[in-house]
């Protein structure tokens, strides 16, 4: 503490603050100097924790507390503008920090982290232009492109060729010749571009996305066009909504709706497909003279002595370590979905949540997940890399989501009480207009009726709704609507969202009265609901909904017999979804950056590995895009790193 500030009461610093005499660095700096235990607090006042006393009462704000003798509030207008003086903002800085240590909150290195292991020599060493680690989808285009370009790849799998999987399937690719030659109309890439960064608020990199709006489509048909047989794409590749929903106008709600997601699926069996076709991929880098090296779980990045990364060590299928040295690396191991200890740390949004409900933020199976162990993060981090800045969401945080149809659709939602809850028609994902304020074993209904198909037609393409191009999906489904059974067992109706030939179960019935009886509506919650269709059918008719503000286009009635519901109940734990949304910083060329942002020579990231893609949430303008975001950014950080070593 200086001289200057040294005999500076709490009462003089205050007033000081108040007075808008000193600078925010100066408070900063009184308070990492003040002292972190109080003296005026009883025993009784302090709070005891792992590792110390801290004195939490030492705390509260005494701003505004007695501290002018003789204030008198203003009663006019005049009186405050005389009162304020000179108008500088006056604020509370707040009590001094407590001195809480390290074991008490929180690490620099968290245990999850830790520091990079010491292999020793490694059993054998080889050499490359470029080495991608991980062959999903964005490791698997970025090997491609820089083979393509020239440079001598090895592209590394933890997994065995064998044993090869991954569970892509949806690819949302803009303006892409797929769509396109089939009538689709271009989309103005900018739209797509500022609708995603209007998604994440901001938050986010704007050339990654850029890169997807621009780039996107330009890469599905180069990997269809030069890469992938073209029996596979005749066979696999459902344009999904080429033809555009009838009588959709493109924009819900205010928020834009695209046509470009491509399902890899095979149409007898609802197969996903992708897994394989993408080992076409693989083919093609050894055939231009890169390497696939199957087996190769990474454990460490190289560095030299300036700290440019220049190779990975890896532990090979027989447990020996395997170095390979390189000009460049581009990781692409995916997120740390799979690895509960990161989702634990890293994860704000789903740490918060979990705590708002009252559980255990310190334990990791108060959240739950899926994906990769977060290995690639790991080392990027161990190099001097860093994740990007919070909120840090799964790709469905929540916990308590709107059921939805087995065929999509964004229908009229009824909570626990029978009543409308919210503005159905916005595009969303996860938490379906984050209904997480409910708690566990509330009853949520979706409702439809006669005329379920005509109301799709007026919806968009997020996960919202099925595709409509695709008729063999179109047809199983309209034949078990139409064999539907009335009754409290309901009827299966094939889910297309799913995987293989999955069905989930619809209820029907002729009267209102009886769907809600099936439901579990009873006594007031199932006047209410009676009474809240009826509302909901009032507003229909005026084409406005006072209520929610549901879009008019999507405003239907549900007048028709029969009537259709599905329905669930809240509770549950925080999950992420298929991936995190998180991962690490880079600049706008996929370069893998430091705290100062200065770049990590040699280092890049891709896919899920790469941060700042998608902001507070996942967003769906299109089904599908994450995946595409991962080959999108795979494809250009090829191109860049590939580039970089011309």
């Amino acid at each position: 503490m200086s001289k200057e500030t040294k005999g500076l009461s709490r009462r003089d610093f205050l007033k000081g603050a108040a007075a808008g005499s000193m600078s925010v660095a100066a408070l900063g700096a009184l308070g990492g100097c003040a002292s972190s235990n109080g003296t005026e607090s009883s025993a009784a006042e302090t709070t005891v924790v792992a590792g110390g006393t801290y004195d939490v009462m030492s705390q509260f704000a005494t701003t505004g507390r007695n501290q002018t003798e003789g204030v008198v509030a203003p009663t006019t207008p005049e009186e405050f503008i005389t009162m304020k003086g000179d108008g500088k903002l006056q604020f509370a800085p707040g009590g001094a920090p407590l001195g809480i240590t390290p074991a008490d909150f929180m690490l620099n290195v968290p245990a999850w982290l830790g520091t990079a292991p010491d292999l020793g020599e490694p059993a054998g060493t080889e050499e490359c232009d470029i080495l991608v680690i991980g062959a999903g989808n964005a490791g698997s285009t970025a090997a491609l492109r820089a083979q393509e370009m020239g440079k001598t790849v090895f592209l590394a799998e933890s997994q065995t060729y064998d044993e090869y999987d991954e569970y892509a399937c949806d690819m949302a690719c803009y303006n892409s010749k797929l769509f396109l030659d089939k009538g689709t109309p271009e989309i103005d890439p900018l739209d797509i571009m500022n609708e995603y960064v209007r998604k994440a608020l901001g938050h986010c990199n704007w050339k990654i996305v850029r890169d997807y709006a621009f780039r996107s489509g330009e890469m599905l048909d180069w990997m269809v066009e030069k890469y992938i047989p073209a029996d596979y794409t005749v066979n696999y590749a459902k344009t999904s909504n080429y033809k555009g929903n009838d009588n959709f106008s493109g924009e819900c709600a205010g928020q834009k709706s695209f046509r470009g997601m491509t399902q890899w699926r095979d149409a007898d069996t609802n197969i996903n497909m992708w897994p394989f076709v993408i080992r076409s991929l693989h083919s093609a880098i050894e055939e231009l003279g890169g390497q696939m090296k199957w087996g190769y779980q990474a454990v460490k990045l190289v560095q030299d002595a300036d700290g440019a990364v220049t190779g990975a060590i890896f532990k090979d299928i027989d447990g020996a370590y395997q170095q390979i040295n390189a000009k460049a690396v581009i990781v692409a191991a995916g997120g740390y979905g799979g690895n509960a200890d990161m989702r634990l740390d890293l994860s704000d949004s789903m740490r918060s949540l979990t705590w708002a409900y009252g559980n255990d933020r310190t334990d990791p199976t108060t959240l739950g997940g899926m994906g990769r162990d977060g290995s690639g993060i790991r080392m990027i981090m161990w190099t001097g890399g860093t994740m990007e800045g919070g909120p840090r969401a799964g790709m469905s945080i929540g916990i308590n989501g709107a059921p939805g149809f087995a065929f999509g659709g964004a229908w009229p939602c009824f909570g626990p009480q029978g009543k409308r809850i919210m503005n159905e028609s916005m595009c969303k994902f996860g938490s379906n207009g984050y209904l997480d304020t409910f708690p566990a074993g509330q009853l949520l209904v979706n409702v439809t009726d006669a005329n379920w198909e005509s109301y799709l037609s007026y919806q968009g393409y997020g996960h919202e709704t099925m595709d409509r191009s695709a008729d063999y999906m179109v047809e199983v489904v309209r034949a078990n609507m139409a064999a539907y059974k009335t009754g409290a067992d309901g009827f299966p109706v094939r889910s297309f969202a799913r995987f293989g030939n999955e069905s989930s179960t619809v209820y029907a019935a002729e009267t209102l009265d009886e769907l809600a009886d099936l439901v579990g509506y009873t006594g007031e919650t199932k006047t209410n609901f009676l009474a809240e269709v009826a509302r909901y059918n009032e507003l229909c008719a005026a084409g406005r909904d006072e209520d929610w503000g549901c879009d008019p286009q999507n405003l239907f009635p549900i007048t028709t017999a029969p009537f259709f519901a599905n329905f669930g109940t809240t509770g549950g734990i925080p999950f992420n979804g298929l991936v995190m949304l998180s991962g690490v910083n880079t600049d706008d060329y996929y370069r893998c950056t430091k705290g100062d942002k200065s770049v990590i020579p040699g280092l890049y990231a891709a896919g899920n590995t790469c941060g700042n893609r998608y902001g507070i949430q996942y967003a769906t303008p299109t089904a599908g895009n994450s995946c595409a975001y991962a080959l999108t950014t795979g494809y250009v950080a090829g191109e860049c790193a590939a580039n970089d070593l011309m």
